[in-house]
C-alpha cells in the first residue's frame, strides 16, 4: 500500500495541527483512499461558537452515486447508539458510527458505521415543497461537543499503488471552487435564555433553491433526551440562515437555532416520518 500524507492548511483556526483519524475532513478523505468509495464533490463548514471559537460543523460529500454523506464534526468518537420512534426505544446498542448518509431520490436516510460495516435506520425525510426536503436536525448540548478547527490539518492515509494517483485526482477535483461557509447563531440568541441548546436543521435540494422559512426544522419535540419540554412555537425566535453549495444539482441550507433548556445527552439527531424518530449518540 502506498502510505500518503495530505496538509490542509488555512489561515484561521487554532495554532496547531490536527493529525486526529477523527477529524472530520480525515473521515471522508479515508473513504476514498483506503475503501476505494469515490465522490464528486466535498465540502467543509465550520461553526463560529459564541465566544468566537472556531469550531467543525463537519464535512459534506456528494458521493459518485449522488448519495449526500454528512461528517459531523463532533470531538468524541461515539460506539454507542439509541433510537427512538416517539416514546419507544427501538434500538439501544454498540455503533462505532462515522457519518449520516442520504439516498439518492432524499426520501430516506440512515446513519453508516466507519468502514461501511453496518447501516441503522432508515427515517423518512420530510417534503417541504419546490423540490426541498427537511433532511434532518442535529441538536447539540454545548458547543464543547463540537472539535476546534486548527490551522493545519494532516491526513495520513494507506492506498493501493497501482490507484493512488487517480484517488488523488477524484480528491483534488471534489473540492475544486468549493466554499467552505462559516454558520453562526443570531447574535441576539444566546442573550434570551439562562440554559440552552444548539440545534441544526439541515434543508437539501437543488441548486439555488429558495430559502425556505417555515418551522419543520427536526426539533426534538418530545423527545427523551431533553430534561425540559420545548415550548410549542419555535419559529418566533431569532435564527440565521447559511447556504452550502455542495455541487451543481444539490444545496444545502443550514438553519442555526439556539434552543431553551438542556439535553441529556451530547448529541441528538431527530428525524421526521409519519412518527418521529430520534437517534442519539452516548459518548464513551
Amino acid at each position: 500500500m502506498d502510505r500518503i500524507q495530505l496538509i490542509w492548511k488555512m489561515d484561521y483556526g487554532a495554532p496547531v495541527c490536527d493529525v486526529s483519524t477523527s477529524n472530520p475532513l480525515a473521515r471522508a478523505i479515508s473513504q476514498l483512499f483506503e475503501e476505494g468509495k469515490p465522490f464528486s464533490n466535498l465540502c467543509m463548514c465550520f461553526f463560529n461558537d459564541p465566544s468566537a471559537t472556531l469550531r467543525w460543523l463537519g464535512v459534506f460529500v456528494q458521493s459518485a452515486g449522488n448519495r449526500v454523506l454528512y461528517f459531523p464534526g463532533f470531538i468524541n468518537e461515539f460506539d454507542q447508539i439509541q433510537g427512538f420512534q416517539g416514546k419507544s426505544l427501538q434500538w439501544h446498542q454498540s455503533f462505532d458510527f462515522d457519518h449520516i448518509s442520504l439516498e439518492k431520490d432524499r426520501t430516506k436516510w440512515h446513519v453508516t458505521s466507519k468502514h461501511y460495516k453496518d447501516h441503522l435506520g432508515s427515517p423518512r425525510t420530510l417534503p417541504l415543497d419546490k423540490n426541498r426536503v427537511l433532511w434532518l436536525g442535529i441538536s447539540v448540548a454545548d458547543a464543547h461537543a463540537m472539535r476546534i478547527v486548527k490551522q493545519e490539518t494532516k491526513i495520513i492515509v494507506n492506498s493501493p499503488p497501482n490507484d493512488s494517483q487517480r484517488r488523488y485526482e477524484v480528491f483534488r477535483k471534489a473540492r475544486e471552487e468549493a466554499k467552505f461557509p462559516i454558520v453562526s447563531l443570531n447574535e441576539e440568541h444566546p442573550n434570551l435564555f439562562s440554559e440552552w441548546f444548539l440545534h441544526f436543521g439541515l434543508i437539501v435540494g437543488p441548486k439555488d433553491f429558495e430559502d425556505y422559512s417555515g418551522g419543520e426544522l427536526g426539533f426534538p419535540h418530545g423527545s427523551p433526551f431533553l430534561l425540559t419540554p420545548l415550548p410549542e412555537k419555535l419559529t418566533e425566535f431569532p435564527v440565521r440562515s447559511h447556504r452550502l453549495k455542495l455541487s451543481k444539482n444539490t444545496d444545502i441550507q443550514i438553519i442555526v437555532y439556539c434552543l431553551p433548556g438542556r439535553l441529556n445527552v451530547p448529541v441528538s439527531i431527530t428525524g421526521q416520518s409519519e412518527t418521529n424518530t430520534v437517534l442519539d449518540s452516548d459518548a464513551l
